[in-house]
């Protein structure tokens, strides 16, 4: 059984929660408020027992394009954008401690915001034509937020690569990086990421990785 939240939809399986984004006319950026909703979507998981693990996918052919540029380039009150990174910061400091395993079921491309996302699931698969980058660097904007995350899931150099040059990975670099654990057929996404969330299942609690 499903059920839609505008922004997320959420359903399950076999103890699985799967929380698929969804605004695919905008290739699922990650706004304000697509990033409230996975937030509190990701709040209630942690407090429901009956959830083992939670898998992140999205609608469309993209799994996350990033921040929406737009709205990040209009010209609006510094406040409005400071509050903003402050709601992905949180979301990203609830994904780092969260206590169930959170599977990435990557669609398509994850660009920004979206790579930083990835990088922050313990475990990661990606549809073979997927593509990973920071395209916002070309336009100036560094990403302050998702650094930390994307430190802890690239080598070093690789991760100041695409931050200084805006290139991107393609699925099978990502994989090679270990960015993502298994590149895989569109048809075969889903059923693959929750082998690895059942598989996920019985560990009784994760640890906290932290940052150096």
């Amino acid at each position: 059984m499903a059920s839609s939240v505008n922004e997320v939809i959420e359903s399950r399986r076999d103890g699985v929660l799967t929380l698929r984004l969804n605004q695919p006319e905008v290739r699922n950026a990650l706004g304000p408020a697509m990033v409230r909703a996975l937030y509190a979507a990701l709040l209630r998981a942690r407090e429901d027992a009956s959830v083992a693990a939670v898998i992140i996918t999205a609608t469309g052919d993209a799994f996350s394009a990033g921040a929406d540029l737009r709205e990040f380039l209009a010209d609006r009150p510094p406040v409005e954008h400071a509050l903003e990174r402050r709601q992905l910061g949180a979301l990203f400091l609830l994904i780092e401690t969260y206590p169930r395993a959170l599977i990435a079921a990557v669609n398509g491309d994850a660009l920004g915001a979206g790579l930083g996302l990835v990088a922050a699931c313990h475990l990661a698969v990606a549809v073979k034509t997927a593509r990973f980058g920071l395209p916002g660097v070309r336009l100036g904007i560094m990403p302050m937020t998702i650094m930390p995350a994307l430190f802890l899931a690239l080598p070093r150099k690789l991760g100041m690569e695409l931050m200084l040059t805006g290139r991107w990975l393609t699925a099978e670099e990502a994989r090679s990086a270990g960015l993502v654990n298994r590149t895989v057929e569109a048809r075969s996404l889903e059923t693959t990421a929750l082998s690895l969330a059942k598989a996920a299942n019985g560990t009784a609690s994760l640890p906290r990785l932290t940052r150096l």
